[in-house]
């Protein structure tokens, strides 16, 4: 039996490259990995529809993606296998907050793989990087007059672009004024200016599809290896009993006593693999 039964690997900045690319070498130690026996689960932010193209290139059909920083677990064909939503009346709380604060909150809604996008028409309150992710995504918006009342019902987060600086304490804001309701999950982006803030059920991190599959599959964290790069990865690299993270990650997510392999443009992830799955090696 493998020492590691369960891995859980990140894509952008982890899995990829920065050209968006997994490299022949990390595919070929992943196929590598998962002859092993082991349960190959791709954890990201993205949605499923975006996170698909880029695991696609694992050529491997038997990996597992969570998507929206895990609060939805599918096969690759689309076959949903849990999920967790945001109550529909604390996301309307989630929503007047934000605005209160001058943010302009977008909902993602459904389980399907294209999920929707929930967004009032914020004009000029945008700046250039939003417009854009907005444009990015402009054939699955559904535009609301007022978000803090015509959402659908539960949802499966509600994100805003946050300044990086001030990143983590809007996050400690919305899980004090709501009494822990929410789970604030953060990734830096836009190289360090921006920060995705995203607000999902209480339950909801990239630990939860592993928790899931550990439970459904009698794995012990002890068997379970997380590699990452960003502050939403972090629940995932703690409920692991080995916790890698890249060495792009930011400074001081490296200090919380991970291991650290080479950066994602230097094959990190197949060198982590080889390192503790292919040989065994667990200091």
């Amino acid at each position: 039996m493998p020492k590691y039964k369960l891995i859980a690997l990140d894509i952008d900045g982890t899995l990829a490259n920065s050209a968006g690319k997994i490299t022949t070498r990390t595919k070929e130690v992943v196929h590598r990995v998962a002859e092993t026996g082991a349960i190959i689960v791709v954890a990201t932010g993205r949605r499923f529809i975006t996170a698909k193209p880029r695991v696609l290139q694992l050529q491997f059909p038997e990996v597992l993606l969570a998507a929206h920083n895990g609060a939805i677990l599918k096969r690759l064909n689309g076959e949903l296998l849990h999920h967790q939503l945001l109550p529909c009346a604390v996301a309307k709380k989630v929503v007047q907050i934000s605005k209160e604060l001058g943010l302009r909150p977008v909902a993602f809604e459904g389980t399907q793989d294209s999920a929707n996008l929930f967004v009032e028409n914020y004009g000029d309150q945008l700046d250039g990087w939003e417009r854009g992710y907005l444009e990015e995504n402009k054939a699955h918006l559904n535009w609301v007059n007022n978000l803090a009342t015509d959402l659908p019902g539960d949802v499966i987060e509600v994100i805003s672009v946050v300044p990086a600086e001030k990143a983590h304490e809007i996050a400690a804001l919305f899980q004090t004024r709501l009494n822990g309701q929410v789970k604030p999950i953060l990734v830096i982006i836009n190289n360090g200016r921006h920060a995705f803030l995203g607000l999902s059920h209480a339950k909801v991190g990239k630990d939860l599809p592993l928790r899931y599959l550990a439970e459904q599959m009698k794995i012990d964290a002890s068997e379970i290896l997380a590699i990452g790069d960003n502050y939403n990865d972090l629940d995932m690299l703690q409920f692991a009993g080995t916790g890698v993270v890249m060495e792009n990650a930011d400074d001081a997510l490296k200090q919380e006593g991970f291991h650290v392999t080479s950066s994602n443009d230097s094959d990190g992830v197949a060198a982590a693999l080889e390192r503790f799955v292919l040989a065994g090696d667990s200091v």
